[in-house]
């Protein structure tokens, strides 16, 4: 049986700067209380909006392990990232077993040693999943909550 669906709001400490928000929670957070993250948002002010939309496009359309939150520098992989494995299950959008990584995002994951036990596996409804990543794509979303996946 699925697990329940989960709210994915885009919000941030400036209103022009959305992040992503589990349940009510940012992600960020959830992931410092497990193992102090220094990462940041890949829909941060500060990377370029190149890097931003890229990242954007990524969770829109592929499958696989993906960057959720990288290193707040340069946003390469090699400086450390976190990663979650995005797929589809029918038309939900499902995010699991999010590790840390650094280097090759295509190397096998050792969850033990680098996961964050407690946090996901997140259930979004697809067709609310694509609207906001489609109104950030179009830069439509203004401010905090101006974009919000709920539960179907």
């Amino acid at each position: 049986m699925p697990s329940a669906y989960t709210t994915l709001d885009l919000t941030g400490p400036h209103r022009d700067t959305p992040d992503l928000v589990v349940d009510g929670r940012p992600l960020l957070h959830r992931l410092d209380e497990v193992d102090g993250v220094d990462a940041v948002s890949p829909l941060a002010s500060d990377l370029p909006p190149a890097l931003r939309a890229d990242s954007v496009r990524t969770l829109l359309h592929a499958t696989g392990r993906r960057i959720v939150h990288s290193c707040p520098d340069c946003q390469d992989p090699g400086c450390g990232a976190v990663t979650a494995v995005v797929e589809h299950d029918g038309e939900d959008v499902v995010w699991r077993d999010f590790a840390w990584q650094t280097g090759d995002l295509t190397a096998p994951v050792d969850l033990e040693r680098d996961g964050y036990p407690g946090v996901g596996p997140y259930r979004f409804p697809g067709d609310t999943y694509r609207a906001v990543l489609r109104r950030l794509l179009d830069g439509t979303t203004t401010g905090p909550r101006a974009a919000r996946l709920t539960a179907a």
